[in-house]
Protein backbone atom coordinates (compact mmCIF):
# COMPACT_ATOMS: atom_id res chain seq x y z
CA UNK A 1 0.00 0.00 0.00
CA UNK A 2 0.90 3.65 -0.77
CA UNK A 3 2.06 5.88 2.50
CA UNK A 4 -0.91 7.97 3.87
CA UNK A 5 -0.67 11.69 2.53
CA UNK A 6 -0.22 14.53 5.12
CA UNK A 7 -3.78 15.86 3.87
CA UNK A 8 -5.31 11.86 4.98
CA UNK A 9 -2.64 12.08 8.25
CA UNK A 10 -4.54 15.19 9.46
CA UNK A 11 -8.18 13.96 8.92
CA UNK A 12 -7.55 11.26 10.59
CA UNK A 13 -6.21 12.73 13.44
CA UNK A 14 -8.88 15.44 13.55
CA UNK A 15 -11.82 12.98 13.67
CA UNK A 16 -8.96 10.94 16.83
CA UNK A 17 -9.16 14.03 18.84
CA UNK A 18 -5.89 15.05 17.94
CA UNK A 19 -4.81 18.23 16.81
CA UNK A 20 -4.30 17.78 12.53
CA UNK A 21 -2.31 21.09 12.44
CA UNK A 22 0.50 19.23 14.66
CA UNK A 23 2.89 17.25 12.34
CA UNK A 24 4.97 15.81 15.60
CA UNK A 25 1.98 14.45 17.45
CA UNK A 26 0.85 12.43 14.30
CA UNK A 27 4.28 11.27 13.27
CA UNK A 28 4.73 10.50 17.30
CA UNK A 29 1.60 8.41 17.22
CA UNK A 30 2.62 6.36 14.37
CA UNK A 31 5.71 5.29 16.09
CA UNK A 32 4.51 4.59 19.24
CA UNK A 33 4.15 1.05 20.83
CA UNK A 34 0.85 -1.38 19.64
CA UNK A 35 -0.30 -1.06 23.49
CA UNK A 36 -0.61 2.31 23.28
CA UNK A 37 -1.79 2.32 19.89
CA UNK A 38 -4.72 -0.37 20.82
CA UNK A 39 -5.25 2.20 23.36
CA UNK A 40 -5.76 5.48 21.52
CA UNK A 41 -7.84 3.25 19.10
CA UNK A 42 -10.06 2.21 22.05
CA UNK A 43 -9.72 6.10 23.04
CA UNK A 44 -11.14 7.05 19.16
CA UNK A 45 -13.83 3.87 19.58
CA UNK A 46 -15.46 5.34 22.56
CA UNK A 47 -14.99 9.00 20.78
CA UNK A 48 -16.70 7.86 17.75
CA UNK A 49 -19.29 6.00 20.04
CA UNK A 50 -19.87 9.17 21.99
CA UNK A 51 -19.92 11.15 18.45
CA UNK A 52 -22.67 8.50 17.95
CA UNK A 53 -24.48 8.87 20.42
CA UNK A 54 -24.79 12.64 19.83
CA UNK A 55 -25.47 12.10 16.23
CA UNK A 56 -28.21 10.13 17.53
CA UNK A 57 -29.62 12.40 20.14
CA UNK A 58 -29.69 15.16 17.38
CA UNK A 59 -31.32 13.28 14.97
CA UNK A 60 -33.74 12.16 17.50
CA UNK A 61 -34.25 15.87 18.59
CA UNK A 62 -34.84 16.42 14.67
CA UNK A 63 -37.13 14.32 14.23
CA UNK A 64 -39.25 15.32 17.55
CA UNK A 65 -39.18 18.70 15.86
CA UNK A 66 -40.68 17.27 13.27
CA UNK A 67 -43.28 15.36 14.28
CA UNK A 68 -43.99 18.65 16.21
CA UNK A 69 -43.87 20.66 13.15
CA UNK A 70 -46.22 17.27 11.48
CA UNK A 71 -48.97 17.76 14.11
CA UNK A 72 -48.98 21.80 13.79
CA UNK A 73 -49.54 21.65 10.10
CA UNK A 74 -52.19 18.53 10.54
CA UNK A 75 -53.82 20.88 13.15
CA UNK A 76 -53.76 23.93 10.64
CA UNK A 77 -55.50 21.83 7.68
CA UNK A 78 -57.61 20.49 9.66
CA UNK A 79 -58.35 24.30 10.96
CA UNK A 80 -58.39 25.15 7.39
CA UNK A 81 -60.83 22.17 6.70
CA UNK A 82 -63.51 22.83 9.42
CA UNK A 83 -63.14 26.47 8.20
CA UNK A 84 -64.25 25.66 4.91
CA UNK A 85 -66.89 23.18 5.37
CA UNK A 86 -67.94 26.21 7.66
CA UNK A 87 -68.03 28.52 4.88
CA UNK A 88 -69.73 25.68 2.39
CA UNK A 89 -72.27 25.91 4.79
CA UNK A 90 -72.70 28.73 5.24
CA UNK A 91 -72.80 29.40 1.44
CA UNK A 92 -75.65 26.53 0.90
CA UNK A 93 -78.05 27.95 -1.43
CA UNK A 94 -81.86 27.25 -0.99
CA UNK A 95 -82.21 25.53 2.30
CA UNK A 96 -85.24 23.80 3.65
CA UNK A 97 -87.74 26.47 4.10
CA UNK A 98 -86.55 29.77 2.41
CA UNK A 99 -87.79 30.52 -0.40
CA UNK A 100 -85.39 30.67 -3.61
CA UNK A 101 -84.40 34.24 -5.61
CA UNK A 102 -86.47 35.91 -7.42
CA UNK A 103 -85.85 35.63 -11.39
CA UNK A 104 -85.38 31.55 -11.15
CA UNK A 105 -86.92 30.30 -14.57
CA UNK A 106 -89.59 27.68 -13.21
CA UNK A 107 -91.50 27.05 -16.43
CA UNK A 108 -91.28 27.31 -20.26
CA UNK A 109 -93.55 27.05 -23.03
CA UNK A 110 -92.99 27.03 -26.60
CA UNK A 111 -96.04 26.72 -29.50
CA UNK A 112 -95.38 26.35 -33.06
CA UNK A 113 -91.78 27.56 -32.27
CA UNK A 114 -88.48 26.03 -34.33
CA UNK A 115 -88.78 22.25 -34.27
CA UNK A 116 -91.73 22.29 -31.66
CA UNK A 117 -95.40 22.05 -31.69
CA UNK A 118 -96.12 22.53 -28.51
CA UNK A 119 -93.51 21.78 -25.22
CA UNK A 120 -93.57 22.60 -21.57
CA UNK A 121 -90.85 22.13 -19.86
CA UNK A 122 -90.64 22.45 -15.97
CA UNK A 123 -87.22 22.98 -14.16
CA UNK A 124 -86.27 23.14 -10.65
CA UNK A 125 -85.14 26.11 -8.79
CA UNK A 126 -81.11 24.56 -8.59
CA UNK A 127 -79.63 23.35 -11.72
CA UNK A 128 -81.07 21.66 -14.87
CA UNK A 129 -79.46 19.14 -17.38
CA UNK A 130 -81.34 18.74 -20.65
CA UNK A 131 -80.15 16.16 -23.24
CA UNK A 132 -81.17 15.13 -26.16
CA UNK A 133 -80.05 13.72 -29.71
CA UNK A 134 -79.15 16.15 -32.22
CA UNK A 135 -82.20 18.10 -33.88
CA UNK A 136 -84.23 17.68 -30.97
CA UNK A 137 -85.04 21.10 -30.57
CA UNK A 138 -82.51 21.72 -26.81
CA UNK A 139 -81.21 24.66 -28.37
CA UNK A 140 -84.56 25.61 -29.34
CA UNK A 141 -85.43 25.97 -25.62
CA UNK A 142 -82.41 28.26 -25.08
CA UNK A 143 -83.32 30.20 -28.22
CA UNK A 144 -86.73 30.33 -26.56
CA UNK A 145 -85.55 31.88 -23.26
CA UNK A 146 -83.81 34.35 -25.21
CA UNK A 147 -86.34 35.77 -27.41
CA UNK A 148 -88.99 35.61 -24.15
CA UNK A 149 -86.74 38.01 -22.10
CA UNK A 150 -85.92 40.48 -25.00
CA UNK A 151 -83.47 39.36 -27.19
CA UNK A 152 -83.58 39.53 -31.06
CA UNK A 153 -83.05 36.88 -33.81
CA UNK A 154 -80.11 37.37 -34.52
CA UNK A 155 -78.66 36.56 -31.15
CA UNK A 156 -79.86 33.30 -31.37
CA UNK A 157 -78.03 32.44 -34.20
CA UNK A 158 -80.61 30.49 -35.28
CA UNK A 159 -82.22 32.81 -37.26
CA UNK A 160 -82.69 36.44 -39.07
CA UNK A 161 -85.84 37.72 -37.92
CA UNK A 162 -88.61 36.18 -35.78
CA UNK A 163 -90.49 34.99 -38.53
CA UNK A 164 -88.14 32.77 -39.24
CA UNK A 165 -88.14 31.10 -35.39
CA UNK A 166 -92.12 29.74 -36.32
CA UNK A 167 -92.11 26.29 -37.29
CA UNK A 168 -92.17 25.40 -40.48
CA UNK A 169 -94.23 22.18 -40.45
CA UNK A 170 -97.54 23.89 -38.89
CA UNK A 171 -98.23 24.87 -42.67
CA UNK A 172 -100.26 27.87 -44.08
CA UNK A 173 -102.67 27.47 -41.52
CA UNK A 174 -100.34 28.34 -38.97
CA UNK A 175 -101.26 31.76 -37.86
CA UNK A 176 -97.68 32.58 -35.37
CA UNK A 177 -95.85 31.30 -32.69
CA UNK A 178 -96.06 32.16 -28.90
CA UNK A 179 -93.05 31.48 -26.30
CA UNK A 180 -93.77 31.86 -22.41
CA UNK A 181 -91.30 31.73 -19.86
CA UNK A 182 -92.22 31.97 -16.20
CA UNK A 183 -89.97 33.35 -13.46
CA UNK A 184 -90.25 33.00 -9.95
CA UNK A 185 -90.83 36.38 -8.04
CA UNK A 186 -90.36 35.73 -4.45
CA UNK A 187 -88.58 37.39 -1.68
CA UNK A 188 -87.66 40.73 -1.10
CA UNK A 189 -86.11 41.31 -4.17
CA UNK A 190 -89.25 40.24 -6.05
CA UNK A 191 -90.68 42.94 -9.11
CA UNK A 192 -93.80 44.90 -7.73
CA UNK A 193 -95.01 41.74 -6.08
CA UNK A 194 -98.52 43.48 -5.02
CA UNK A 195 -99.16 43.76 -8.94
CA UNK A 196 -97.83 39.83 -10.13
CA UNK A 197 -97.41 37.79 -6.97
CA UNK A 198 -95.17 34.74 -6.58
CA UNK A 199 -94.34 34.54 -10.15
CA UNK A 200 -94.37 36.60 -13.21
CA UNK A 201 -95.07 35.18 -16.98
CA UNK A 202 -93.46 36.60 -19.88
CA UNK A 203 -95.26 35.81 -23.46
CA UNK A 204 -93.58 36.53 -26.61
CA UNK A 205 -96.06 36.22 -29.69
CA UNK A 206 -94.55 35.78 -33.02
CA UNK A 207 -97.70 36.25 -35.90
CA UNK A 208 -97.45 36.30 -39.52
CA UNK A 209 -100.55 37.50 -39.76
CA UNK A 210 -100.55 40.83 -38.71
CA UNK A 211 -102.28 39.73 -35.24
CA UNK A 212 -100.16 41.14 -32.21
CA UNK A 213 -96.70 40.95 -32.61
CA UNK A 214 -94.92 41.56 -28.73
CA UNK A 215 -94.65 41.24 -25.12
CA UNK A 216 -96.78 40.80 -22.02
CA UNK A 217 -96.31 40.92 -18.90
CA UNK A 218 -98.73 38.24 -16.78
CA UNK A 219 -99.40 37.57 -12.89
CA UNK A 220 -99.04 34.98 -11.01
CA UNK A 221 -102.96 34.24 -12.15
CA UNK A 222 -101.73 34.59 -15.75
CA UNK A 223 -104.05 37.76 -15.94
CA UNK A 224 -102.19 40.44 -18.39
CA UNK A 225 -100.72 43.16 -16.35
CA UNK A 226 -98.81 44.90 -19.02
CA UNK A 227 -97.69 45.08 -22.96
CA UNK A 228 -94.75 47.68 -22.48
CA UNK A 229 -91.31 46.88 -23.33
CA UNK A 230 -90.49 49.34 -20.81
CA UNK A 231 -91.75 47.49 -17.91
CA UNK A 232 -90.34 44.60 -19.26
CA UNK A 233 -86.51 45.78 -19.18
CA UNK A 234 -87.34 47.27 -15.99
CA UNK A 235 -88.21 44.11 -14.99
CA UNK A 236 -85.03 42.39 -16.23
CA UNK A 237 -83.16 44.79 -14.30
CA UNK A 238 -84.51 44.30 -11.18
CA UNK A 239 -83.99 40.50 -11.16
CA UNK A 240 -80.65 41.70 -13.16
CA UNK A 241 -81.76 39.05 -15.87
CA UNK A 242 -78.92 39.89 -18.74
CA UNK A 243 -79.91 37.27 -21.89
CA UNK A 244 -77.39 39.44 -24.15
CA UNK A 245 -74.52 38.56 -21.67
CA UNK A 246 -72.65 35.38 -23.50
CA UNK A 247 -71.82 34.43 -19.81
CA UNK A 248 -75.39 34.16 -18.84
CA UNK A 249 -76.62 32.79 -21.70
CA UNK A 250 -73.99 30.78 -23.84
CA UNK A 251 -75.14 28.97 -26.81
CA UNK A 252 -73.16 26.97 -29.29
CA UNK A 253 -71.94 29.82 -31.44
CA UNK A 254 -70.72 31.71 -28.94
CA UNK A 255 -68.73 28.81 -27.22
CA UNK A 256 -66.86 28.18 -30.40
CA UNK A 257 -66.33 31.87 -31.34
CA UNK A 258 -64.50 31.77 -27.41
CA UNK A 259 -62.42 28.85 -28.18
CA UNK A 260 -61.51 28.86 -31.63
CA UNK A 261 -62.58 32.50 -32.31
CA UNK A 262 -60.22 35.30 -33.53
CA UNK A 263 -58.73 38.03 -31.18
CA UNK A 264 -61.35 40.44 -32.39
CA UNK A 265 -64.14 37.61 -31.52
CA UNK A 266 -62.50 37.05 -27.97
CA UNK A 267 -62.38 40.82 -27.05
CA UNK A 268 -65.97 40.84 -28.77
CA UNK A 269 -67.02 38.31 -26.12
CA UNK A 270 -64.98 39.92 -23.16
CA UNK A 271 -66.57 43.59 -23.67
CA UNK A 272 -70.24 41.30 -23.48
CA UNK A 273 -69.35 39.17 -20.49
CA UNK A 274 -68.14 42.30 -18.40
CA UNK A 275 -70.91 44.25 -19.55
CA UNK A 276 -68.51 47.37 -20.63
CA UNK A 277 -69.98 47.14 -24.04
CA UNK A 278 -73.95 47.47 -22.44
CA UNK A 279 -71.80 50.37 -20.05
CA UNK A 280 -70.09 52.34 -23.09
CA UNK A 281 -73.47 52.32 -24.69
CA UNK A 282 -75.42 54.04 -21.53
CA UNK A 283 -72.48 55.95 -21.71
CA UNK A 284 -72.84 56.88 -25.30
CA UNK A 285 -76.55 57.42 -24.35
CA UNK A 286 -75.81 59.77 -22.28
CA UNK A 287 -73.33 61.77 -23.52
CA UNK A 288 -76.10 61.68 -26.97
CA UNK A 289 -78.83 63.26 -24.05
CA UNK A 290 -76.29 65.83 -22.81
CA UNK A 291 -75.58 66.86 -26.29
CA UNK A 292 -79.63 67.46 -26.82
CA UNK A 293 -80.09 69.23 -24.14
CA UNK A 294 -77.11 71.53 -24.60
CA UNK A 295 -78.21 72.32 -27.88
CA UNK A 296 -82.09 73.04 -26.14
CA UNK A 297 -80.73 75.30 -23.48
CA UNK A 298 -79.02 77.02 -26.41
CA UNK A 299 -81.81 77.46 -28.19
CA UNK A 300 -83.98 78.69 -25.51
CA UNK A 301 -81.26 80.68 -24.27
CA UNK A 302 -81.83 82.67 -28.07
CA UNK A 303 -85.24 82.70 -27.85
CA UNK A 304 -85.19 84.45 -24.31
CA UNK A 305 -83.18 87.67 -25.71
CA UNK A 306 -86.17 88.23 -27.35
CA UNK A 307 -88.62 87.47 -24.59
CA UNK A 308 -86.86 89.33 -21.99
CA UNK A 309 -87.10 92.70 -24.07
CA UNK A 310 -90.87 91.73 -24.57
CA UNK A 311 -91.24 90.92 -20.87
CA UNK A 312 -89.31 94.60 -20.24
CA UNK A 313 -91.79 96.09 -22.26
CA UNK A 314 -94.42 94.45 -20.39
CA UNK A 315 -93.79 95.19 -17.02
CA UNK A 316 -92.74 98.78 -17.98
CA UNK A 317 -96.22 99.00 -19.30
CA UNK A 318 -97.85 97.45 -16.44
CA UNK A 319 -96.37 100.06 -14.46
CA UNK A 320 -97.69 102.92 -16.21
CA UNK A 321 -101.07 101.09 -15.51
CA UNK A 322 -99.99 101.15 -11.76
CA UNK A 323 -99.80 104.74 -11.99
CA UNK A 324 -102.88 105.24 -14.46
CA UNK A 325 -105.08 103.05 -11.24
CA UNK A 326 -103.60 105.27 -8.98
CA UNK A 327 -104.62 108.38 -10.92
CA UNK A 328 -108.04 107.11 -11.09
CA UNK A 329 -107.95 106.54 -7.80
CA UNK A 330 -107.04 109.91 -6.74
CA UNK A 331 -110.10 111.31 -9.23
CA UNK A 332 -112.97 109.15 -7.29
CA UNK A 333 -111.45 110.78 -4.11
CA UNK A 334 -111.58 114.45 -5.42
CA UNK A 335 -115.20 114.06 -6.66
CA UNK A 336 -116.15 113.06 -3.36
CA UNK A 337 -114.37 115.81 -1.91
CA UNK A 338 -115.61 118.17 -4.47
CA UNK A 339 -119.06 116.55 -3.73
CA UNK A 340 -118.52 117.34 -0.18
CA UNK A 341 -117.62 121.21 -0.48
CA UNK A 342 -120.77 121.87 -3.26
CA UNK A 343 -123.14 120.79 -0.42
CA UNK A 344 -121.54 122.56 2.28
CA UNK A 345 -121.63 126.06 -0.02
CA UNK A 346 -125.02 125.25 -0.56
CA UNK A 347 -125.74 124.42 2.66
CA UNK A 348 -124.52 127.59 3.92
CA UNK A 349 -126.54 129.68 1.26
CA UNK A 350 -129.86 128.08 2.54
CA UNK A 351 -129.50 128.95 6.09
CA UNK A 352 -128.46 132.47 4.80
CA UNK A 353 -131.98 133.01 3.25
CA UNK A 354 -133.81 131.51 5.86
CA UNK A 355 -132.42 134.44 7.98
CA UNK A 356 -133.89 136.98 5.36
CA UNK A 357 -137.00 135.11 5.61
CA UNK A 358 -137.35 135.36 9.32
Amino acid sequence: MSKPSSHRKRRAATEAGIDGNDEDVVQASNSSSPRKRRARVAAQDRGNHYQEDDEDMDAEEENEKNRGSTTKHRRSDQGVSADNSLILSERATNPVGKPPEAGVIKKIYVENFMCHRKLTVELCQNVNFINGANGSGKSAILAAVQICLGAGAKRTHRARNLKELVRKEAGSNCAGAKVRVTLLNRGDDGFQRDVYGDTITVERSISLRGGYNGYKLLDDQLKEKSRSKRDLDAMLDQLNIQVENPVAVLDQEEAKKFLMGKEEDKYAFFIKATELERLDQTYASAVDNIQDLEETKNRVSSSMVESKANVKKLYKEWQEFQELEKLEDKILDDRVLFAWSAYNVLNGKVHEQEKVWL
